[in-house]
């Protein structure tokens, strides 16, 4: 039997098979603290980046981008069944719940798909506990996931039809902490790898939000109980 318990921490996946399909390259991590998740996915074989900002590129890099997946909200769990309700997501509005039935093959935790005909296979990753916070900025929301090594940052607005450039007003990223600087080693604009993304002081975050057109705003990110 699995239980919210044991989806607890850093989970990288190592491959997901589905009818003629499979794919053990695209760089996939969930990260869960309590209820709360955060899951960014980017596949290895984006296509060459010209410019600096995303304006610059044009509508065809712009559709491949749109490959990334990013999700978050929460969990429940039932008879090992675990449901992801997605509070925001990259890609607009899920035509299904999605729904896991999750079991263990030794250390590595398995997911078949309920709604979809898929499995997922996730290794867990070693880190220290993580801490989940439900964070808003304006008119968006996310949740941030972090402890003291990595963080995996999700906000945006709520899943909706929207036009291709409003899509790149939500923002994921997954990084690691350099002091009080958070550097995003994935991220839904890759224009922000390997860059400053967030800081923290205490207890505090504050979001370098790369625009569509270039340049960076700073914005305080408030935490929501």
């Amino acid at each position: 039997m699995i239980t919210a318990a044991d989806l607890q921490g850093h989970w990288r996946r190592d491959w997901i098979r589905a009818p003629d399909f499979e794919d053990t390259t695209t760089r996939v991590h969930w990260l869960q603290a309590g209820a709360l998740f955060a899951d960014l996915r980017v596949p290895a074989d984006l296509p060459a980046l010209q410019g600096g900002c995303l304006a610059d590129l044009d509508a065809a890099v712009l559709q491949s981008l749109l490959r990334i997946e990013g999700f978050a909200g929460e969990i429940t769990v039932t008879d090992s069944q675990c449901t992801w309700h997605r509070a925001i997501n990259w890609q607009g509005a899920l035509a299904r719940p999605d729904v896991g039935a999750m079991w263990r093959d030794g250390d590595v935790l398995i997911e078949d798909g309920v709604h979809a005909d898929y499995r997922e296979a996730w290794l867990p990753q070693p880190t220290a506990p993580l801490r989940g916070h439900r964070i808003a900025w304006g008119d968006m929301t996310g949740v941030l996931v972090e402890n003291d090594d990595r963080f995996l940052l999700a906000i945006g607005p709520a899943p909706m039809d929207r036009s291709l450039r409003d899509t790149f007003t939500s923002f994921y990223a997954l990084g690691t902490w350099d002091g009080a600087q958070g550097i995003a080693e994935l991220a839904t604009d890759p224009f922000a790898m390997g860059t400053a993304v967030l800081d923290r002081a205490q207890g505090r975050f504050i979001w370098h939000a790369p625009l569509f057109t270039g340049g960076i705003e700073t914005r305080p990110l408030m935490k929501v109980c």
